[in-house]
């Protein structure tokens, strides 16, 4: 009887030495993350919002190949108006094409409109409790602000921009403190009010 309680208590010390040194599968602690997962908050993950509504999103940093949790939750958000790329338009992962917001100069004839890009991290509302958790909100009538950095603003009509829909904008999460190559992003559409299943 003697042995057998000395071999399960030898086990027991065995097993619980092969336990400590992996942490918990549940979450690895404050540890940098490898890259960060940027979800939409609710059922689906379909990144799809009107012009002037909110749509709610989530950052979560993840490490190794398992996507293992970690308790970070500061995060640098930024958002960018994209020109093309794909976004998800259901939950099966389904992609179609962005369109552009075009931007024309005022000039004389035979001037070309280009697609426009734009720093969108104005329409970003960053939980004031959470900085894992934002709103993108975008406007719902794309402003006409410069398109060339390098240039004051463009007075008004000095050129016109025209909104094709689904336009995309790109939201990304950077882990604060941490780098650009470990950020994570989502792909957003915005749809038009008389088309919003786009």
């Amino acid at each position: 009887m003697r042995r057998i309680v000395k071999s399960l208590a030898v086990l027991s010390v065995l097993a619980l030495g092969a336990c400590g040194g992996g942490g918990t599968v549940l979450s690895t602690g404050n540890s940098a993350p490898d890259r960060v997962v940027v979800t939409v908050q609710g059922p689906s993950n379909v990144a799809r919002v009107l012009p002037g509504a909110a749509l709610p999103l989530s950052a979560h940093a993840v490490t190794g190949s398992q996507n293992g949790s970690l308790s970070n939750n500061s995060f640098i958000w930024s958002a960018t108006l994209t020109t093309g790329g794909q976004y998800s338009s259901n939950t099966l992962g389904v992609t179609k094409p962005c369109a552009s917001i075009m931007f024309l100069p005022a000039g004389p004839p035979g001037v070309v409109a280009f697609p426009y890009t734009a720093d969108f991290s104005i329409y970003l509302v960053i939980d004031p409790t959470n900085e894992a958790n934002v709103e993108i909100i975008p406007p719902t009538i794309v402003p006409n602000p410069n398109p060339i950095p390098a240039l004051p603003p463009i007075p008004p009509g000095a050129g016109t921009l025209t909104t094709n829909f689904p336009y995309c904008i790109t939201v990304t999460a950077t882990p604060r403190g941490g780098s650009a190559a470990n950020s994570g992003s989502i792909t957003v559409a915005v749809v038009s009010p008389s088309n919003p299943e786009q």
